[in-house]
């Protein structure tokens, strides 16, 4: 009896004072309601009103805010309150827990990749081995064209379990349909970092060069991936606007794509490409691929099921990782292709083929909650 009052004294507390304290992983990874992050910010920040230099609630403090404040995007309001936090957490945390790993790594994640790399360098000698520092090190030595590092940390993050089977696989996958040294590009963290590790852990298709559409905008890394790869340079002037952005955008992209190399977009990606690239963009599985005339890209579709993906995992997962939900959005990138095939093999009455297909695309159709119109396209009643 006293354990079940203690119980429920204990859940009226936290009724009272709010949320208790929870890892807040960046968005990439999960995403959560308002009122959990907030919820979040509260606790944390009772953390470290006990403890100034307990350096987990200062990042946790930190990415709830940042979270709140990519997700007010479309309030300003909103936007500018959780910014001006996330900047005061910043300054707090440098003038509170000085010399710490976290007054060094949080103003760098804050200051973004135009910023140096100075304390993203201090952060990694107080501690090499924290898993926090992987996702950037991959990044910064990346853009710096540090071979060797890169690969390491991506075995790192790759050791470490922080990414989910079903990313991995993913990233194996676009990357076994691409023709030989050709050029992916991709938008996200989930779809560029799949790739990555797979190319550096597993030595698979290293030919490829995955190029992220926000990486690319940067003038010194893209300069030098042009004379790596053997393109002319491109001078790019600084946008002053939305528009030009988007104008500079395409001038880079139209360069690859009339360059010597095939070109692909991930599917995660296509949006950004459609309303200038669109008409020469055609389908190929998990990508499309850049061409100035028509192809049967259906028997492409075809061939990377039949002979070249790795599917077992969208059958069934035996292991959990935070990263599964967004490994279950990226399978919604299967749809389409899967779609045209499924069309082929009824049309050719293979039917063995196509009730095989037909279990794994209502499955990632429920996944991404699109049943109603997979069902339609597939021309089958639920």
């Amino acid at each position: 009896m006293k354990t079940f009052l203690f119980s429920i004294l204990l859940m009226s507390s936290f009724l009272v004072y709010g949320q208790k304290p929870e890892t807040v992983y960046s968005i990439a990874k999960e995403m959560r309601d308002q009122s959990w992050y907030e919820g979040q910010i509260k606790a944390w920040k009772a953390e470290i009103n006990k403890n100034k230099k307990n350096g987990i609630a200062w990042t946790n403090y930190y990415m709830a805010a940042r979270a709140l404040r990519h997700n007010s995007y479309q309030n300003p309001e909103m936007r500018e309150k959780y910014d001006a936090l996330c900047h005061a957490i910043v300054a707090d945390v440098k003038k509170s827990y000085p010399g710490s790993f976290e007054s060094y790594y949080l103003p760098y994640i804050e200051q973004g990749l135009a910023g140096p790399a100075d304390d993203l360098l201090k952060a990694a000698e107080i501690s090499p081995n924290d898993k926090r520092l992987f996702d950037e090190m991959i990044i910064h030595h990346h853009l710096n064209f540090n071979q060797p590092e890169f690969e390491r940390y991506c075995k790192e993050i790759f050791n470490s379990n922080e990414y989910s089977i079903g990313i991995l696989n993913w990233g194996y996958n676009i990357l076994s349909e691409l023709d030989e040294n050709a050029i992916l590009f991709t938008c996200g963290d989930n779809d560029t970092y799949g790739g990555w590790i797979i190319q550096a852990v597993k030595n698979f298709r290293k030919d490829v060069t995955v190029v992220n559409t926000s990486l690319i905008m940067l003038d010194d890394y893209r300069n030098r991936l042009f004379k790596e790869l053997g393109y002319a340079n491109l001078e790019i002037k600084d946008p002053q606007s939305n528009e030009e952005y988007d104008a500079n955008s395409n001038r880079i992209f139209n360069h690859f794509f009339t360059g010597k190399r095939p070109v692909y977009v991930s599917a995660t990606a296509i949006s950004s490409f459609e309303k200038e690239f669109g008409g020469k963009l055609y389908l190929t599985g998990l990508a499309y691929k850049y061409s100035e005339s028509e192809f049967d890209n259906v028997s492409i579709i075809r061939r990377n099921y039949e002979k070249r993906y790795l599917l077992d995992y969208l059958k069934q997962v035996f292991a959990y990782n935070i990263y599964d939900l967004k490994g279950e959005e990226l399978n919604g990138m299967y749809l389409p292709s899967m779609i045209k095939l499924y069309q082929q093999y009824k049309e050719s009455e293979e039917v063995s083929k196509k009730q095989d297909l037909e279990v794994l695309l209502l499955k990632i159709a429920e996944q991404n909650g699109r049943q109603n119109e997979v069902y339609e396209l597939i021309g089958k009643k639920k």
